[in-house]
Formats: C-alpha cells, sequence, structure tokens
C-alpha cells in the first residue's frame, strides 16, 4: 500500500485544479486540489481493490468497479472524470491485459471489424432514440450558441461539413461511414449532386434507399466495406464523418492509399474524426472492452503526414473539440432522462445502465480535459486554385459563394529600370 499511499501524496502536491476527496473503504479521507478546500465531488472506493484496479488499469477498472458499485461518485461524473483524466488517469497502459488487447486491435480481420461495429450499433434503433438527436446522427453536432438543442446542432453540422466541400451541381460525392444517410440527403436536395453512401449495417442502407425513392433523390447506397470499392470509378467529392476510428491503426495508411484512389483529380476530400494530438498505440482499456471494441484514434500529426505523403494538399483544418464536449453533455442529459424507461423497455439491468453511464461521461471528459479533439480536415487532391478565398463562406447563409476561379495574377512593374 505504499506504492498507493506515494501516488496519491504525488497528487496532492500536483494538482491545483478543482478541490476534491478520496473516501475509502477503511474510512480514511484524502483531499486534493485548490488548496484542499471544500471538495466539488466525492471519490468514494466502497472496496480495496477498486481502488487498487483503479490505479494499475486506469479507466478500465474504475469504470468496471463504478457499474458494479464498487465506487461512488457524490457530485457531478462528468467533471470527475475531467478532473481525473486531467491528472493522469489516461495516460499509460500499464497492465498487460491492455497491452493484450492493443495486440488484439491489430490484427483483426474485415470480418472482426464488422462484428465489432455491430457489437456497438446493433443494440437497436430503440435504445438510441433514447438519448441521439432525431435523426440518430452518432457523431459531434455544432452549436453556433451554448444555447443550440441538439437536434439544432445536429442539422447545423451537417449544413456546415456540407458547406466545407463546396458542391456544384451535378457532381459526384462518395459518403465513407454514411450512417442514415442525412448528409447525403441535405447534399443531394440543397445542391444538386449525385451520392453514394457507403454502410455496413444492413438497417442503415434499408432506410436511406427508402428514403432516397419517397424523396425522388439521386442518392445510392452500398452495403459492403470501403476497400471494397472500384477504384476506377473517381469521385470529385468524398467525405467521411465519424467512421475513421473503425479504421484501426493496422489500415490507417490503406485508408489514406483508398481515398487517394478514389478521389478524382482536383477532388475535394473532408475527414471528420476523433483524434489525439499525438499519435499512439492503443485506446482506452474500458471502451475497448465494454463499448467499442477494435476502435483507434488517428492523430492530428499523423493524418495530416498521410495525407500530405499522398499528395493532398490540406485547404483546412478545424478543431470542434468543445463542440464534442458539448453533444456528448446532451447524450448523457438524455440518457440519464430515460433511465427508468430504458432499463425497462430494453430489460438492461443496473450493471449495463452505469457502464453506459460512465462510458458518456467519460467521452465528455475526454473532451473537455483535451485528451481527445474532434478534427474535421479538408484537403484538395493537388492543388485547386477554385475552392473559397476565405472561410466567410461557411458562415454566411443561404448565399451562394462567388466563383473563384484560378488566382488572378497582376502585371507588376519592377521599381529598378533596366539600364
Amino acid at each position: 500500500m505504499l506504492l498507493f499511499r506515494r501516488t496519491l501524496e504525488r497528487i496532492q502536491r500536483t494538482h491545483a485544479g478543482k478541490p476534491f476527496e478520496m473516501l475509502f473503504w477503511n474510512g480514511e479521507r484524502w483531499r486534493f486540489g485548490a488548496a484542499a478546500g471544500t471538495p466539488e465531488f466525492v471519490l468514494h472506493f466502497k472496496t480495496r481493490t477498486a481502488f487498487v484496479r483503479t490505479v494499475l488499469q486506469t479507466t478500465l477498472g474504475l469504470g468496471e468497479s463504478y457499474a458494479a458499485g464498487d465506487v461512488v461518485v457524490e457530485g457531478d461524473l462528468e467533471d470527475a472524470l475531467t478532473t481525473l483524466f486531467e491528472i493522469g488517469l489516461r495516460e499509460p497502459f500499464r497492465s498487460s491485459l491492455i497491452r493484450d488487447w492493443v495486440g488484439t486491435a491489430l490484427t483483426r480481420s474485415l470480418k472482426q471489424e464488422k462484428a465489432d461495429v455491430e457489437h456497438h450499433y446493433g443494440r437497436g434503433d430503440a435504445f438510441y432514440r433514447h438519448y441521439l438527436d432525431k435523426k440518430l446522427q452518432y457523431s459531434c453536432g455544432y452549436f453556433r450558441t451554448p444555447e443550440d438543442t441538439l437536434d439544432q446542432a445536429q442539422e447545423q453540422k451537417i449544413a456546415h461539413t456540407v458547406k466545407k466541400l463546396d458542391l456544384r451541381k451535378g457532381q459526384r460525392l462518395l459518403d465513407i461511414g454514411c450512417g442514415w444517410g442525412h448528409l447525403m440527403f441535405h447534399a443531394a436536395e440543397r445542391y444538386g449532386v449525385e451520392c453514394l453512401g457507403i454502410t455496413i449495417c444492413d438497417n442503415q442502407a434499408k432506410y436511406i434507399r427508402e428514403q432516397a425513392r419517397a424523396r425522388k433523390l439521386r442518392v445510392d447506397v452500398r452495403t459492403s466495406n470501403y476497400l471494397e470499392l472500384d477504384d476506377r470509378s473517381k469521385w470529385e467529392r468524398i467525405v467521411s464523418v465519424g467512421m475513421m476510428c473503425h479504421v484501426g491503426e493496422r489500415r490507417a495508411d490503406a485508408f489514406y492509399d483508398k481515398l487517394k484512389s478514389l478521389s478524382a483529380p482536383g477532388g475535394i476530400v473532408l475527414t471528420h474524426c476523433i483524434s489525439k494530438m499525438k499519435e499512439a498505440s492503443g485506446s482506452d482499456p474500458f471502451v475497448e472492452k465494454h463499448v467499442f471494441p477494435g476502435y483507434w484514434f488517428f492523430s492530428l500529426e499523423g493524418a495530416t503526414k498521410r495525407a500530405v505523403d499522398r499528395g493532398f494538399n490540406v485547404l483546412d483544418v478545424e478543431n470542434l473539440r468543445r463542440h464534442y464536449a458539448m453533444t456528448a453533455h446532451h447524450w448523457r442529459k438524455n440518457f440519464l432522462a430515460n433511465y427508468d424507461t430504458i432499463k425497462r423497455k430494453m430489460s438492461y439491468g443496473d450493471q449495463f445502465m452505469r457502464t453506459w453511464d460512465f462510458y458518456l461521461a467519460s467521452v465528455v471528459a475526454g473532451f473537455r480535459s483535451g485528451h481527445l479533439n474532434l478534427v474535421q480536415m479538408t484537403m484538395s487532391n493537388g492543388l485547386v486554385d477554385e475552392y473559397p478565398l476565405t472561410r466567410e463562406f461557411l458562415y454566411e447563409r443561404d448565399r451562394p459563394r462567388p466563383v473563384i476561379g484560378r488566382i488572378p495574377t497582376f502585371p507588376l512593374r519592377s521599381r529598378v529600370e533596366p539600364s
């Protein structure tokens, strides 16, 4: 226990942020932060095992202990996890068990990738309707103001993302990981483009086909892996929103190779993904085991290098970290508001419900603490001079932007006259 006591003493010395308290199974109390003032939350370890697992297994130990009721948080769980992440709970992969999971994630087959995705999304639409927006968009929203509703933020995300693609009537748009197709519907209706969506979920494909027929849109969908797409088909525009975390570290290069081979010369590609600032193997052990098996996050530096190495020209990078923290907060607020309904209708037990609550709170904390970012990167396949000169077009509502054309040149007269 001496080692753990030294860990607590280190936190007392180094943590100057939000004050909090740890209450242990034997009645011992430790206070941390803001000169050990009145704690804003209390982390109660009801058993010695729960504390030891938290120290050794980080989020896996804490999350499973919380789900089992062996850890209780008195106060706001999101604030508690944000503070714990800030003092380093997520940083090291200390246990051999976690390293084993990392190794497993690097050797997944395409069949296993599909099984991993279905493990999460296969819980059924009824479950997700209890906490997502009305269109079931499971990605970061875009908040113009903190008062925006979740539905508003998700509608604004679609509009904001599609504007960056700089669409023209008659162009072809490929959406890799299209979800329920709402970005394609918006693009086809608003800009008159032809769209193809890629998903591995049959229920999503069925919905997209029905909506496309009913709304008379040039939108199609294919149930397949993106790697199976024919490279001979070139697309003027490609978008991928919230799908890249399922690519995996081993296929990170193959993903960018595919973007390059599918993009027409001068085409625009936009990726929207959770990322870290630095490239690192592994993932959060709790989320890996209980929520998203096999997921992995690109880094900003890794994504940029892969794009540039393949001849893409980066046009715009936007970090929506705070937007994702707000999005996930809305998800958790909805989940807690429907907690009893979900338990009753879905027949989920207390341990599952606490697992999901911990997961959603950890997403909020990951973005609040800066461990995670949401990066939208817009790039062109080669140099493109026709893209807007400024970002003003993204914020002008219902005003078509002027066509720029090639970069203008002006005759310049030398200041030194030839002798």
